[in-house]
């Protein structure tokens, strides 16, 4: 460090301790109560759109305090305590953040009786680091605008084909009526780019928001959104057809791509709030986190519990909320810390790996489990090699990485969702999972594996309007406890095909097949291969269920 430059940092560090001011400059304020809030259960048109109300309602999801907006009153009393700018919001967990430099302001907020933390997540800059691209785009020349695959997908057609998500599309669910969430870094020229055209037509763009620095401008801001998108509903005919191209999307900014700070995850909560208030089926998110600028605040494998960190907490109530959650898995494969990054640890997710159009597994996919065991990734999807706009926005190339793999299986989730639309967000991932080539036989590199979506569309006519008959006379397993065979009765079950599911004590079908049913039983042979343990044997038939424990010692 030159002499020169000590000097300024010092005139400087003078300066603002003159002022009363501290280095971080954004804050996490938690509050303690919702109780005087004007707000209230009863009357959720005034904080939750009619979509969003009967999302929920379709769900059975009921509306709760999480959903009730953080009180006025405790906004303006910190606001008031000096030099203090509100930047976001956060009704989920009843917390705000702010920016401040104002040392006297933010001890005056620290004693308020309704505060019950603040935390510092980003530190002031005092010169502004050059930008660095956390992402990887690579176009080799011989990639680029090649078209002729089937159906005028171009080179985009594997991407989907290896889903059978033509065979969707085939059906007429291209995203009609589905609201699509795109939480990101920026959505470059998107409201210009000819891929997007279509787009703006049908005003398929219902909603743009920047969370970082509110100037009310999501286009100017960086390019990584917009490839995203791309691959969701980008048109080029003959090059590109994105997996959801005539669904609506909401585009929202939460990364600042500059810096790696916690606020960015405290944008991506209000982001994510926001998009639920809006009433958004699924949301994306090509984001992940780990490592920031201060390693005081990295993330440890130990915390990726799914119940940790404020991101994952945050894209599980989501999930709760009845929307559908697609995540990369990061692109920490090759790298020491190998594993998935936050959120993709979350309960009840779709964390998104990345494969070759081949289904080769990308070396630097995300690997799992999370840290309590759970098989993450969930799925995956082409990242090695995907097809959408390239860097400069003007042509298709090849593009790498899970960014873009997460997107590529949202788009064909709200697909499917359309097909179904009186399923659950939970049924929905369920039969993407249950779909998936490994389903029988997960790994830590490609979790359920690599899904079909019409074996998830097939799965979920066969449950459509299940009932429950476990609760009127149940169903017997017998021996039990179990060795080789057992044989299953479910009183009411008709003669002929039925199908039986076997489910171990951590929630994975240990086998699936078909049965025969004769006098309202049938044999099951050949469970030798099953490890020792409680199992659920669930028979299903005719939009009926049956279901027994049985114990295999």
């Amino acid at each position: 460090m030159s002499i020169r430059r000590f000097a300024f940092l010092i005139c400087v560090a003078n300066a603002l301790q003159a002022a009363a001011q501290i280095g971080p400059d954004t804050y996490w304020v938690q509050f303690t109560d919702k109780d005087a809030t004007p707000y209230s259960i009863g009357e959720p048109e005034q904080f939750l759109s009619a979509r969003s109300i009967a999302r929920r309602q379709a769900q059975g999801i009921a509306i709760d305090e999480t959903d009730l907006p953080v009180d006025p009153a405790y906004i303006s009393a910190v606001l008031a305590t000096g030099s203090v700018q509100l930047i976001n919001r956060s009704k989920w967990f009843n917390a705000i953040t702010i920016r401040s430099t104002d040392a006297l302001a933010l001890d005056a907020i620290g004693q308020l009786p309704f505060v019950s933390n603040v935390r510092a997540t980003r530190r002031l800059m005092l010169e502004s680091p050059p930008p660095q691209e956390k992402f990887t785009l690579e176009a080799p020349p011989s990639m680029m605008l090649r078209g002729g695959q089937p159906e005028d997908y171009g080179l985009s057609w594997n991407q989907i084909f290896i889903h059978n998500g033509h065979l969707l599309h085939a059906f007429d669910a291209k995203g009609q009526g589905m609201l699509i969430g795109v939480l990101d870094s920026g959505f470059e020229d998107a409201d210009s780019l000819a891929a997007f055209a279509d787009l703006r037509t049908r005003e398929g763009i219902v909603l743009t928001r920047d969370m970082v620095n509110h100037d009310g401008d999501v286009y100017d801001d960086h390019w990584h959104g917009r490839s995203v998108l791309s691959c969701m509903t980008g048109i080029l005919p003959g090059y590109l057809q994105g997996t959801a191209p005539m669904a609506d999307y909401a585009l929202v900014r939460t990364e600042e791509v500059a810096f790696e700070m916690v606020v960015e995850e405290d944008n991506w909560v209000a982001g994510a709030e926001l998009l639920d208030s809006l009433g958004c089926d699924v949301l994306n998110t090509s984001l992940g986190y780990t490592t920031f600028d201060d390693s005081l605040l990295d993330h440890t494998y130990e915390q990726l519990d799914g119940l940790t960190t404020r991101i994952t907490i945050a894209a599980g109530m989501a999930s709760q909320k009845g929307m559908i959650p697609v995540q990369s898995a990061g692109n920490n494969g090759w790298s020491p810390w190998h594993y998935i990054s936050a959120p993709a640890d979350a309960n009840d997710i779709l964390a998104v790996g990345a494969v070759g159009n081949q289904g080769q597994f990308a070396g630097f996919s995300g690997w799992g489990p999370s840290a309590d065991g759970r098989v993450k990734p969930d799925v995956m999807a082409v990242g090695w090699g995907a097809i959408g706009l390239r860097l400069e926005g003007d042509s298709v190339a090849s593009i790498n990485g899970t960014s873009f793999s997460s997107p590529i299986m949202a788009g064909l989730v709200a697909c499917l969702w359309q097909l179904h639309p009186e399923r659950s967000a939970h049924d929905v991932m369920d039969a993407v999972r249950r779909s998936a080539h490994l389903w029988l036989a997960p790994n830590d590199s490609m979790g359920y594996g690599i899904p079909d979506f019409m074996v998830a569309h097939a799965w979920l006519e066969l449950t459509a309007g299940v009932k429950d008959e476990t609760a009127q006379g149940g169903m017997l397993v017998s021996p039990n406890p179990f060795d080789r065979g057992v044989r299953v009765g479910a009183p009411g079950a008709r003669d002929g095909l039925a199908r039986i599911v076997i489910i171990d004590a951590l929630g994975r079908t240990a086998a699936e097949q078909g049965i025969m049913m004769r006098s309202e039983s049938a044999g099951l042979s050949r469970l030798e291969s099953l490890s020792p343990g409680t199992y659920m044997f669930r028979v299903i038939q005719d939009g009926r269920v049956w279901s027994a424990r049985a114990v295999k010692p």
